[in-house]
């Protein structure tokens, strides 16, 4: 296995060995010899500097198989332009289709928020309070989230790069699309040349689910990109396998299984990809890299520990108890079929692409089972496409006994992507294989994209996802922005993280009443120029009567004055000032705290 005179750390036999042990040491440590608070320990002040090592030496890789491409492999000049101003009139329309603003509330400032203290204290958590010490805003009682670590980390990389700011992470999304509609180039082109290309392009540029994202500060986007670059990876190494080119592959494989939850089936394909390569070449081929993957895994699996056994996490309803069950698989079948199928302006979907990767996709099945093709004789690309698409498959079908997978809620739909690209792709391998026999399906088929560009494109700012509630605090911000200069404290109805985020103290309106002596203290002590509160107005008849939310009711001995009311969708969001706080034990003294 070892070529004569290799040393020890050379030999194959030895890295095998190792590989071995490091497999079972990430299986225990993940999943069997840590308690949940050691694993909360370690992933929140080590899994940081995990994804630092990966990616850095993961772009250390991709430079390197850049510089050691062959001649001839790039494009010409004329399909250079064609190609990037196709992609850049794409990536125009889709960050100019709305603002840039949160898409799915609340998920989103918790990623920032990870962000955030990755940034400032190189810890993977999400922050809960967070205060002024003496010029530097602190951020307190910070808990593991259960998102994935590689979009927040990569926001931060941006904070390091540029200084903080919350548009951070939209300008990364911003970024990311036309690399992702870049991938998908260079993927159609290996698969079907620059037809194949366009193709591609023109399917996945006029979706609107897609375009949507590249607004937004979500990760699916990075994860519909990685997979994408996994594809391409995995095709690479298929097609020449080396250390060089499986370290890539592994190290993408490891990202992309911190980019979504459910992402870590793809590193499945990549385990199949590898050994099929070893297969194809005749000889075992293991790199330091593959070595030690199964512990760049471990903060996966300590992260996914800690979150089964924090059930408030699951943010299920109250007539639920489990995140996956076979109760949800009807009503999510039934909500799937509506959005991929649908014609209504109110979802992002796109009909034509649904239509033509279907019968793409059932050809291309009946194709493969009559053919029967010999694996040897495989190509590299198409093979890679195919293991991933399968995981692809796969993902989808697990969430659809996810308890919140209804495609036809504007914030589930997002997950349906990996269903979208394989959908893209297969219609590209149908066409360029049917194309040999019918020389005009090809350019029947960019005919059929360029409708889709017409018809879906108007869709891409259409649907509403949770516009109400982002309104709502994008309302509340700006008010706030606009008053006079000075420390203020929030007291909100919903979540903290929005204040938080830009360095302004909040805190829960439920909670003013558990801090009520706190609270007096400082507005006495002009600890804060204001001290704010936002409070919500629900309709409770036909005739226009409104009541406060009980939630949102403030302790007794709590004086406001009322500063603005607006109407948003069918509530009522007030702000108020606090003006004076009197305490239940110390009511009927002559002097409540007042401002």
């Amino acid at each position: 296995m070892s070529p004569p005179g290799a040393t020890l750390l050379q030999r194959t036999e030895f890295r095998l060995a190792l590989f071995g042990l490091a497999g079972l040491a990430a299986v225990y440590l993940g999943f069997i010899g840590l308690k949940v608070e050691t694993a909360e320990f370690l992933v929140k002040h080590g899994a940081y500097y995990v994804v630092l090592v990966t990616f850095a030496a993961w772009c250390a890789l991709l430079w390197r198989l850049w510089r050691e491409r062959l001649p001839g492999e790039g494009l010409s000049r004329r399909e250079l332009l064609l190609a990037g101003c196709t992609i850049a009139l794409f990536s125009i329309m889709a960050v100019n289709s709305e603002p840039f603003r949160s898409k799915v509330l609340y998920d989103e400032f918790v990623l920032q928020s990870t962000a955030y203290n990755m940034h400032y204290f190189r810890d993977t958590a999400t922050m809960v309070r967070g205060y002024d010490i003496l010029g530097t805003f602190l951020s307190l009682d910070n808990y593991l989230d259960k998102r994935p670590n590689f979009y927040p980390f990569l926001i931060s990389l941006v904070h390091d790069l540029t200084g903080y700011r919350p548009a951070n992470a939209y300008a990364l999304n911003a970024g990311l699309f036309p690399i992702t509609l870049g991938m998908a180039y260079y993927l159609g082109r290996r698969l079907a040349g620059q037809w194949g290309a366009m193709l591609v392009v023109l399917l996945l540029g006029s979706l609107p689910l897609l375009g949507q994202n590249a607004t937004g500060s979500g990760m699916e986007l990075l994860n519909f990109c990685m997979i994408l670059v996994v594809a391409a990876l995995g095709g690479a190494y298929l097609r020449s396998p080396d250390h060089t080119r499986l370290s890539a592959l592994v190290l993408g494989a490891v990202l992309l299984a911190q980019s979504r939850y459910e992402s870590a089936v793809y590193v499945l394909p990549v385990a199949l990809m590898i050994l099929i390569g070893w297969w194809k070449r005749g000889a075992i081929i293991l790199s330091w890299t593959a070595v030690v993957a199964p512990l760049l895994l471990l903060p996966i699996a300590l992260q996914n520990k800690v979150l089964n056994a924090t059930k408030w996490q699951w943010e299920l309803k109250e007539d639920q108890n489990t995140r996956f069950s076979l109760d949800y698989l009807a009503g999510n079948l039934k909500s799937a079929q509506e959005f991929l199928l649908s014609t209504s302006q109110r979802y992002a979907n796109s009909l034509t692409l649904t239509l033509l990767g279907a019968l793409a996709l059932g050809w291309l099945a009946w194709h493969l089972v009559r053919r029967r093709p010999a694996l040897r004789d495989a190509d590299g690309d198409r093979l890679a496409l195919f293991l991933v698409g399968l995981a692809a498959i796969g993902n989808t079908v697990l969430i659809m006994f996810y308890y919140w997978s209804n495609f036809s809620d504007p914030m589930a739909s997002r997950f349906s992507l990996p269903l979208y690209l394989v959908l893209a792709f297969a219609v590209v391998i149908a066409g360029v294989t049917l194309g040999k026999r019918w020389p005009a399906l090809p350019v029947l088929l960019m005919g059929t994209a360029l409708l889709a560009v017409v018809t879906a494109t108007s869709r891409f700012a259409e649907p509403l996802y949770s516009h109400t509630g982002i309104d709502e605090i994008e309302w509340e911000r700006r008010f706030v922005a606009a008053r006079p200069p000075g420390p203020k404290l929030i007291l909100t109805n919903k979540s903290t993280l929005p204040w938080l985020l830009i360095k302004t103290p909040s805190i829960l309106v439920g909670r003013a009443n558990i801090v009520a002596d706190r609270i007096q203290a400082q507005l006495q002590d002009g600890v804060f120029t204001e001290i704010l509160v936002m409070q919500t107005f629900r309709p409770t008849s036909v005739d226009g009567d409104y009541q406060m939310n009980p939630s949102d009711r403030l302790p007794k001995g709590f004086e406001t004055e009322v500063l603005t009311e607006r109407r948003l969708g069918t509530r009522i969001t007030r702000i108020s000032r606090l003006v004076a706080v009197t305490l239940p034990a110390a009511r009927g003294e002559p002097a409540p705290a007042t401002r």
